[in-house]
């Protein structure tokens, strides 16, 4: 052990002689919510762990629905749209940042045949957010173009075509600019109205994979920056959608297509009750079943006497992928998915997430759940209102997991004390998933320019951060990695001067924050060293005072 830590400090004095700036890929840092008078509130994922601030909006953006936040690689806000209006990070409408959507029933022209900033059907997986793979000023909108459409006489979203809008935040003095919007991609393809997006395995290109009306056919189209290079399409098998009630359709229709965090693996609903696990090929961009799951059915008093059987309506991944989340009007569950009948391997986490009110009392008012998003310190948050619901370990089994469910733990808040915001958790894609090494994947290489060392395509060195530097309370802790990923092991050691660890953090795949607290250590200055499966990469220092 004395061996291994000499090794360290050695290690660690190596590394205070090289650039110690880290280039992290921290897009999803900032998520958005509001307060009284529809005033914005920013969710930060910051030192003292989630920190809110409340700013006096100028550009009126209506945030009922969630809204997407993006910050830079370094985690510094730069602007925020409902997917009808951009906003910059001052709060004011960007030039040229109305009239997203043109056309829809759902544009920013179209309700009240006004002109108005609301999103009513505009909701977060409809409109995602990606960097450019050479300039780290430049972002890429992808949105659907939403039409009403029907089937069997039930109501749809009909999704003809995409659109892709481009913002360059070096424009304006910072404050950014819509270069272009609507541009159309993906024509004659009649989909729902949510997408999942993926990096293609060289690690820079985007695969926006769409779904058909009912679930069984996927379009994977690959896009270099912002232009459509491939388009692939895959058929599922052996499956129907004979038996779809109108419900069915719906819920199919309606609903997300949720990739795992490694983008290997696809999550779809499936009718009323069921749900497709399907693989994906990061490299291919094929699009095939690997099970179908009965995630079953569980009784809901609807509040007017009639008690009816609901279903999941929405899912999300653990960071390893090794666990599947569902949430209904009825329950939060858990799957297996490594379990020999994944629909047995069910486990019910907790009572029924009936919504709160603003005062984060239960109500009888069904809902109390939202789509789910996985933080950028490895937690997974279903937030919805003034219902905030948290898993505190996603990658533990069952109990372990530590769900906590809103309506189980009123009065108050799972994100800690006082919390009065209203707030959503808004699925960002996976920004740290990297190239796919060992496949052959990671020879087919993108037309874009190579990236620089530490440039605008994130993390291609190693780095860790410690802020505040002089501390005496909370302590953030920021680490850089060149590949993140369930294979890979990412810890962080807080070492004294003697050479003894005296704070360790293993952390969950593709998280990159973690926050602890030093107000009983001993002042002094310690090395803050980030290991790789067990080696020694980057380091920085802290001080603790008093």
């Amino acid at each position: 052990m004395k061996k291994n830590i000499h090794q360290f400090i050695a290690a660690f004095g190596i590394m205070l002689a090289l650039d110690q700036i880290a280039y992290c890929q921290q897009y999803d840092r900032h998520w958005l919510g509001w307060g009284l008078i529809y005033q914005p509130v920013f969710m930060e994922f910051g030192d003292n762990g989630i920190g809110y601030q409340v700013v006096s909006d100028t550009s009126e953006i209506h945030i009922e629905n969630g809204v997407i936040a993006i910050s830079n690689e370094a985690g510094e806000l730069q602007f925020y749209t409902n997917g009808n209006v951009v906003a910059s990070w001052d709060n004011n409408i960007m030039e040229g940042g109305k009239g997203f959507n043109q056309g829809s029933p759902y544009d920013d022209f179209g309700i009240n045949g006004a002109d108005t900033l609301w999103n009513w059907d505009y909701l977060p997986y409809t409109y995602q957010i990606i960097p450019d793979a050479n300039d780290g000023h430049i972002y890429y909108m992808l949105h659907s173009f939403v039409l009403n459409g029907e089937e069997g006489g039930c109501f749809l979203f009909d999704v003809p075509k995409m659109q892709i809008s481009k913002i360059d935040m070096s424009a304006n003095g910072g404050r950014g600019k819509v270069v272009y919007k609507n541009r159309y991609f993906a024509e004659g393809l009649i989909a729902g109205p949510s997408f999942a997006l993926v990096r293609h395995g060289n690690g820079r290109d985007w695969w926006a994979v769409r779904r058909s009306q009912d679930g069984l056919k996927y379009w994977s189209i690959l896009l270099q920056r912002d232009s459509v290079v491939l388009v692939l399409d895959s058929e599922i098998p052996g499956l129907s959608s004979d038996w779809f009630t109108c419900e069915g359709w719906q819920a199919t229709n309606h609903n997300l297509l949720q990739p795992s965090r490694d983008g290997t693996k696809l999550v779809d609903i499936y009718g009323l009750g069921y749900s497709k696990l399907l693989s994906f090929d990061r490299c291919s961009g094929e699009v095939s079943l690997i099970d179908t799951i009965s995630t079953g059915f569980v009784p809901f008093d609807w509040g007017n006497g009639e008690i009816l059987p609901s279903s999941i309506s929405v899912h999300e991944f653990s960071p390893s992928g090794r666990y599947l989340y569902g949430a209904g009007y009825g329950e939060f569950a858990q799957w297996d998915l490594e379990a020999a009948d994944i629909s047995v391997s069910k486990v019910q986490l907790g009572g029924i997430p009936y919504a709160l009110d603003d005062n984060q009392n239960v109500t009888s008012s069904a809902g109390g759940f939202w789509t789910f998003a996985h933080g950028p310190d490895g937690k997974i948050y279903n937030l919805w209102r003034t219902t905030h619901s948290a898993i505190e370990y996603p990658d533990e089994k069952g109990a372990a997991s530590g769900t906590c469910i809103a309506a189980d733990n009123a009065p108050g808040s799972c994100l800690g004390p006082d919390v009065p915001y209203w707030l959503y958790s808004t699925p960002h894609p996976n920004y740290r998933l990297g190239l796919l090494t060992g496949s052959g994947c990671d020879t087919i290489l993108s037309s874009a320019q190579p990236p620089l060392a530490g440039g605008p395509t994130g993390a291609s060195r190693y780095g860790v951060t410690a802020s505040p530097t002089v501390a005496s309370g909370q302590v953030e802790v920021a680490i850089t990695l060149p590949a993140y990923g369930s294979h890979v092991v990412a810890e962080v050691q807080v070492v004294d001067m003697l050479g003894r660890a005296v704070h360790r953090h293993r952390f969950p795949p593709y998280a990159y924050l973690h926050s602890f607290d030093v107000s009983e250590w001993t002042a002094g200055l310690y090395n803050v060293v980030l290991l790789e499966n067990g080696r020694a990469r980057a380091g920085t220092r802290l001080v603790v005072g008093r």
